[in-house]
């Protein structure tokens, strides 16, 4: 369909004709706008900087004549149909214009209303009709080398099989995945089948066989054999399909490599089976060794309570009794967990909250029982200074310092005193929580055995553990190895008979809330787990203009924000629920087993169910979007001044 109301554009040197023509165009088009030109140069200028539908042009012309005047003015503008103006009755000379890229040819002479309405139409129609067939050509040989390249990338190809004779085509892919030149023989299905593997024949065959009775897509993996010696996993897949044209049946079908996957496959199984045999195993260990010295340090506490009891002298004996099975206990447990640790050379945990100062407390006691026992007169001093909780790794120190116990309080003749200190000391970049003992004179502490610890010699020191039966060593390489891991020092001096255990440990925050006050009264710090660009702008704003004592920093997803909480540590988290990656109630889960910090969850919708998801994930409060900026100030100082009453 011809617009109403093109830009028709009129290059011809005479002006009569030019009125004369022009008349004729409004008479077919009447809301048309015509640009008018005596020259071709005119002309082209019209064309350029004004949207023209169609133009008619005369190729003599004051600055152009001829073929010249077209070919000129269509390699300028190939999107503008052009109608050719002749000054005499010519055919052959308007097939050769129509040749050369117009859309039609008028005589001028012969012009009349009803002839230019119906050259304005056929060019117009044959100009989209051409446009859309370039369009399509083009498109076509676009998705042609698409298609070719994707088969190069991913290792595909194409082939089809005539279902009587068995004859097969099959595209340049399939004659580079089997080693071939380019279609550089005729090959058929018994050509193909001879460099199956002889342990995939049998189903390739059974494959072949079931194409003609199947109407889907049939599809099997095999192996083939190459060059006579290379081993390839390939994909295969066909249907049958209909052709028209030829009135047969055939197959046509897809052949791709496959082996680098299978390899994978085959490799991450074999990973995952080893990994995960040594994680169980590790994991056991670890996790036995927490589970067990944890009641081990309540049964501690117990004694230490008995102990102090008045009672008979009877009940003393008994105590007694009990005291020394649970240091033979303690001392067997510690020994056989141990051998867990000696070959991690990576620290695969992460830091959590851990309280430290109850932990303090518990091992004085069971330092209290250990020297009673072994007759050691025991002076342990602990400084205020502690805090109730820190970030470490609890396992670690917990291990650690039951290693200590082993060491420092066994039986020994030539030991009859033992000072104790623990506190914390400060570096411009750490905190340090520090364990000071003194008067401890073991006869393996010696500098062979430092050297050994120094260099990390571990096999060494077992071979020596296995020869001497000496566990006391094996305390002594895994405490060192503790202590590296997670960044600590140990320094034994041996003139002083002392050693200096420091641990890096870091504060956790204490967010001081006024349980009347409509804002926080110290510092902040808020984590926001949104996916949302325009939420985490406008919640950032809504918090951050409450108060200049808040400061937001923003995660995109549950893993971002996982990996945030673990390296910075926040006082508060702000959740969405539903995100990519790891969604907010699996963040919240993970976060939680690392830490008790406030949790609200952003949720679109309010539900039984959705409290009930939040709850499980250790999720202290909820919101509803959208909520206004005071709903969220005042959930947030409800939910401080809750968790600092607690």
């Amino acid at each position: 369909m011809v617009n109403n109301k093109p830009n028709i554009l009129l290059v011809d040197k005479e002006e009569s004709d030019i009125k004369r023509i022009s008349k004729y165009i409004k008479d077919s088009l009447p809301k048309s706008r015509l640009f008018l030109a005596n020259a071709y140069f005119e002309g082209i200028n019209h064309a350029k900087t004004e949207n023209i539908d169609l133009a008619f042009i005369n190729l003599m012309l004051p600055d152009s004549s001829g073929f010249k005047t077209l070919t000129s003015f269509l390699n300028d503008q190939p999107d503008i149909p052009v109608i050719v103006l002749t000054e005499s009755n010519n055919e052959i000379l308007g097939n050769q214009a129509i040749k050369a890229g117009a859309q039609d040819f008028l005589i001028k002479n012969e012009i009349n209303s009803k002839t230019t309405g119906r050259a304005i139409r056929y060019a117009m129609q044959r100009h989209n009709s051409q446009k859309k067939l370039k369009d399509l050509s083009n498109s076509l040989s676009t998705n042609q080398e698409r298609f070719i390249e994707a088969q190069k990338m991913g290792k595909f190809g194409c082939w089809e099989m005539d279902i009587v004779s068995h004859e097969m085509y099959w595209s340049d892919e399939v004659f580079k995945l089997f080693g071939f030149q380019l279609q550089s023989f005729q090959p058929t299905m018994s050509e193909y089948l001879n460099y199956v593997h002889i342990d995939d024949k049998a189903k390739v065959e059974e494959f072949f066989d079931n194409i003609s009775k199947s109407n889907g897509m049939l599809k099997v993996e095999h192996r083939i054999v190459t060059e006579g010696r290379n081993i390839k996993y390939i994909s295969i897949q066909s249907r049958l399909m209909h052709d028209e044209r030829r009135q047969k049946i055939k197959v046509v079908g897809a052949i791709q490599d496959v082996t680098e996957r299978k390899l994978n496959e085959k490799l991450m199984l074999e990973k995952n089976i080893s990994r995960g045999m040594l994680n169980v195993k590790e994991q056991m260990l670890s996790d036995i060794g927490f589970q067990i010295r944890t009641p081990l340090s309540s049964i501690t506490n117990l004694l230490f309570l008995l102990e102090n009891l008045p009672g008979s002298s009877r009940q003393a004996e008994l105590i007694d009794g009990l005291k020394n099975s649970f240091d033979e206990l303690f001392g067997a447990v510690n020994n056989l967990l141990n051998y867990s640790i000696v070959g991690q050379d990576k620290l695969n945990e992460t830091e959590e909250e851990f309280k430290l100062e109850e932990f303090v407390f518990a091992f004085e006691r069971m330092a209290a029982l250990k020297a009673g026992a072994n007759n050691i007169e025991l002076d342990f001093n602990k400084s205020d200074s502690i805090p109730a909780k820190v970030m470490t790794y609890p396992k670690r120190v917990t291990q650690l310092f039951y290693n200590i116990a082993n060491l420092v309080f066994a039986e020994d003749e030539d030991t009859k005193q033992i000072e104790v200190a623990a506190g914390m000391s400060a570096t411009n970049t750490t905190n340090q929580f520090e364990l000071k003992l003194k008067g401890y004179k073991p006869d393996f502490f010696n500098p062979e055995i430092i050297s050994l610890l120094k260099a990390e010699d571990y096999k060494t020191i077992l071979d020596n553990v296995e020869n001497t039966q000496n566990h006391h060593l094996l305390n002594v390489a895994i405490l060192n190895k503790i202590i590296r891991q997670i960044n600590g020092d140990l320094d034994i001096n041996l003139d002083s008979e002392s050693l200096l255990l420091s641990i890096p440990v870091k504060q956790v925050k204490q967010v001081v809330v006024d349980l009347d006050a409509q804002e926080p009264t110290s510092p902040l710090s808020v984590l926001l787990v949104e996916d949302h660009f325009l939420n985490q702008i406008a919640t950032k704003k809504i918090l951050t203009t409450w108060s200049n004592l808040v400061s937001v920093d923003i995660a995109e997803n549950g893993l971002v924000g996982l990996e945030k909480y673990r390296e910075h540590g926040y006082d508060l988290i702000l959740m969405d629920l539903q995100m990519p990656v790891m969604n907010g109630i699996e963040a919240s889960t993970k976060i939680r087993e690392l830490s008790e910090v406030p949790i609200i969850a952003l949720t679109a919708s309010a539900s039984t169910h959705e409290e009930a998801k939040c709850k499980d994930a250790g999720i202290n409060a909820y919101i509803t979007k959208p909520f206004k900026p005071e709903d969220l100030h005042i959930k947030i100082m409800e939910l401080l001044a809750r968790q600092q009453g607690a």
